[in-house]
Order: structure tokens, then sequence, then C-alpha cells
């Protein structure tokens, strides 16, 4: 320990003090004095240059760095993801915060929201950010969406928004979150992590200090978050196969999975590009980056078949126009509606969805007063909802469908629950409900669409179990050089059962889907 009064450098915005006051407060409950210096950095002075032009290259750290070498400031506290990947010499990083929760919040003002589209954004909306990762990833889930630079700290942002200079604007969760800024009359999104990649290290902060400081390095190691710093390291270590300096639109999320971590990367070689997408598994940051560096320059196979049809809007097919792969639509499988009794509304509280199908084959043959909430499992079924009805009063996303039955069954406090469904429903959500809160309602049933494929795919993507069987049922046989991709671990488990060995994604989402095309070459 020290009995030094340890300097503390920032900058003067709201969230840079925010840090470096966390940083003090962690410093005196193990008994450590200090005092914060704030340095003006050239992030600061500069206004006329976007974000993307500076992120990464050291405009809002150089100042604060040069301070620690002066001996003028002890430690420096940094949003770690301003860090060029490249060590300083002479400093160190010597510990890391715990991580915020890394993800985007996407708020529109409520007049200009459109539910029925992705991300609820109206067609041709007016999106304020900066980032190229952030343009770069917005446009390619929303090709119509004008990107307009913004500039200023998170509450001047905000501010924009409200007085209409943006319909939208992209912000991170953890500055938001931080500062504890009121939201109230915005229409508020936060972007799963997986899905709308962060920035490497997003949400952590790091405890910069000068290399020869022994004391100081071993003190900051009692407050290193060690988990946290595998994490980044492994982000960090994608970004760094790009070169120290060289600033791509870059996403990279790492999370733990047992043993190792998945890690999911979004990148272009400029922001007006079509991201390339790559979900892998490494042990440690050395493994990701040999492991990254072989994927990153494979381009998808083609042919691709996927054995669903796509909505008009589908992120795959702008995927396969922008990236150059041939993609063919076949479902395997045919839905047809079925009549059924009118329900007795008034005793129920709730009618929850769980697929766009259900929405489809049930609204279009009853009518669901105002008074009864609405349900859905995935953004999907949620547009459909509000496209053909509604918005959802309850969406349930992520890839854990217990957790989202858990939440549900909280929301739905011991109401009588609806759930139109097909006659082979998994029925996940009614096993979190007592079973005098579930009625089910079969409105639609499956049968296959026989049908002899006669060419050879590069891969063949599954979107349910269902499908899985239609395409042996039609005396289809698997091909040795094809990749089977599987979303969800029941697709998973029937491919299984034909000897194949499939790639599973996680989420039901698209973009899951492309990037594990990579992964399948």
């Amino acid at each position: 320990m020290t009995d030094k009064t340890v300097v503390i450098g920032s900058r003067g915005s709201d969230l840079a003090l925010w840090q470096a006051r966390f940083f003090r407060d962690r410093m005196q409950e193990i008994g450590v004095n200090t005092e914060i210096k704030i340095i003006k950095t050239r992030g600061d002075q500069i206004q006329h240059l976007s974000f993307d032009k500076m992120e990464g290259k050291g405009f809002f750290t150089k100042e604060i760095e040069q301070a620690l070498h002066n001996k003028e400031i002890d430690v420096a506290i940094h949003s770690h993801k301003d860090l060029e990947t490249s060590p300083v010499p002479g400093l160190v990083v010597a510990g890391v915060s715990q991580r915020e929760d890394p993800s985007e919040l996407l708020l529109i003002r409520t007049s200009e929201v459109d539910s029925t589209k992705p991300f609820h954004l109206k067609e041709g909306a007016v999106l304020g950010t900066s980032s190229a990762r952030r343009k770069g990833q917005i446009t390619d889930f929303r090709p119509d969406v004008n990107i307009k630079d913004i500039r200023g700290n998170v509450p001047t942002r905000i501010e924009k928004l409200r007085r209409g200079d943006f319909d939208a604007i992209l912000i991170a969760f953890a500055g938001v979150h931080r500062l504890g800024i009121d939201l109230e009359g915005l229409h508020v999104q936060k972007l799963n992590p997986s899905v709308f990649i962060p920035a490497p290290a997003q949400g952590v902060l790091a405890y910069q200090c000068r290399e020869e400081d022994e004391t100081l390095i071993e003190i900051i190691g009692k407050l290193n978050d060690a988990e946290t710093k595998t994490r980044i390291d492994i982000e960090r270590g994608v970004l760094s196969t790009f070169g120290g300096g060289c600033q791509v639109p870059l996403g990279a999320y790492a999370e733990k999975v047992g043993n190792g971590y998945s890690v999911r990367v979004a990148h272009s070689s400029d922001w007006n590009a079509f991201s390339n997408r790559s979900i892998f598994e490494a042990a440690d940051a050395e493994d990701a980056k040999t492991i990254f560096t072989s994927l990153k320059a494979e381009a998808v196979k083609s042919p691709v078949l996927i054995t669903k049809a796509l909505s008009k809007d589908s992120f795959l097919r702008h995927a396969a126009h922008s990236q150059g792969f041939e993609l063919q639509e076949k479902p395997l499988i045919k839905i047809e509606g079925i009549d059924f009794e009118q329900p007795n509304y008034d005793t129920f509280g709730w009618v929850f969805f769980s697929s766009v199908n259900a929405v489809k084959h049930f609204v279009k043959r009853t009518e669901i007063p105002g008074n009864v909430k609405l349900g859905a499992i995935g953004e999907a079924t949620a547009r459909a909802l509000s496209s053909l009805l509604r918005p959802a009063d309850f969406t349930g996303s992520g890839s854990n469908i217990e957790a989202v039955a858990a939440e549900f069954s909280a929301v739905a406090d011991g109401q009588k629950v609806l759930f139109p469904q097909s006659a082979i429903s998994r029925q996940t959500v009614q096993g979190a409900l007592s079973q005098d809160q579930v009625v089910n309602l079969t409105v639609y049933n499956t049968q296959p669409s026989v049908q002899q494929l006669t060419e050879n795919y590069a891969s063949i993507v599954f979107t349910s179990p269902s499908n899985v069987q239609a395409f042996f049922d039609a005396g289809n046989q698997w091909t040795e050089n094809c990749t089977a991709i599987a979303i969800g671990e029941k697709t998973a488990m029937a491919l299984r059962q034909h000897q194949i060995s499939p790639v599973v994604g996680t989420f039901p989402t698209e973009s899951e889907i492309y990037s594990l095309l990579a992964r399948g070459n």
C-alpha cells in the first residue's frame, strides 16, 4: 500500500468524470487516497471531425498518456475501447473494471416509430451516429436509413434527438446507464450484442499507469476483473489482426461458453460496404487471433439453400446480393390454416404467439379486443403482429427460450393466456405457467412439401425440425461436402438423428445464419 495521494487523470466530460470517480471510490475502498486532475484532449477540442475519423487514433487519450509520461498524473482512466491495440511504450494497463452491459441503445422519437419495420425505424429514417461500426451495421440491416453525423457528449446527443435534429440515434447503453439519463418520452430499444455487435471492450474501463510504477501496478491489480480482461483481450486481439493503427468498422463480442469463449465479429473495409460476419469458439486471445485470421478473408461458398421463404426486407437476401453468393429459398414444408372455435376473450388477459405463422393464421380469423394484451417470441413475430393488428405488449428475445418463458410468466402475473399454435408446438412458454392459466388452440398444421433436390449445395440452412424431417421424407440424400446449419438445438438434434453433425446457430436470426455460413467453409 502507499501513503501517497494518487493523482487520477481524466477528460472533463460528465461520463469521463463518472469513470474517474468510480475508480476513486474503488481505491478508497482499499485505503488509497486519490485526487482527480482534468486534462483536455484533442478529441474534446476538435469538433469538425466525425468520431469515425477519430476512434482508436489517440484523439481521446494522447494528452492524458503524455501527462502520465511526464509524471503530472499517476493513473489514467480510459474507456477501454478508445485505446489503440498497440501498447504505448512505458505505459501499461494495470487493471480493468467489471463490464457494464456492452449493448447499444437505439433511441427513436416516438413520432417516428414504425413497429412493422426492423429496429422499429420508419422508412428512410434519419439516424445520428458518427461511429463507422454503428453506421455499417445499421445499414446492413436497414439500407434505406439515412446516416447523419452527430457530435457532442452523451446528454448533448440525446438533446439533439429530442429537438428533432434526428429521427433516431445509436448510443452505448453503458454511458446512458452510468449517467442515469432520463429517456422518458423516447422509444428505447436495447440491442442484443450478439446481433448488433459492440466495439471491442465496450463498457469496460482501463486503468493505465507507468510501467515502472510497480507499487501502483500491484495496488491496481487488486481492482482488476480477470474474467472481463480475458474477454476483452479476445475482442481486442481480433481487432489487432487488422494492425494496431488500422481503423476498420469492427465489432467483436466474446462470451464465456463452457471452458472457452464464443466470439462474434462483424467487420468491413468501409462503413458503407456490407459487413462480413463470423462466429467461432476460442480458448484465449491468441487462439481467437489465429482462428479469426483464417476466417476473415473467406467468401461464402455458393450455392446456399435455406428451407424457408424470406421476407421482402430480408437481411440474408441483402447479404447475398452484397457479397455475391447465390442464395436459394425452398420451403420444405407448407403451412395450412385450420378453422377453430372462436375464443371467449372475456376469460383471457393475454394472447401469446410463438411464430409468424401463428399470427397470420389466427389474426385473420378472429378479432382480438383491445383490452387483451399481446405477447410474442422474437422480433419477426412482433413485427407481424404490428403489421396485421397492433404492437405486442411483450416481446421475448434471446437464445434462452426458457428464460423468455420465465420472464413472460412474471409479466402475465397469473392471468389466463391463449396460445394459438401449430399442431406440433413444443409449448415451452406454456411450461413456465401454471396449467390453469394455459389454453392451447391449434390454428395451423405443418405438412411436408415433397421436393427432390437435384442441385449440390455448399450449405443448407434448416430452420426447424420439421424441415429436417421433410428433407429426408422426400428421399433426399446428404452429400459429404455440404455443410448443415441448424437454427436451434432441437433442429440440430433432428439432424444428428440422421448422422449429420451441423453447425448450430444460437439465435433464430438471419444475421446469425449469415455468420455461420463463413464457418461452414
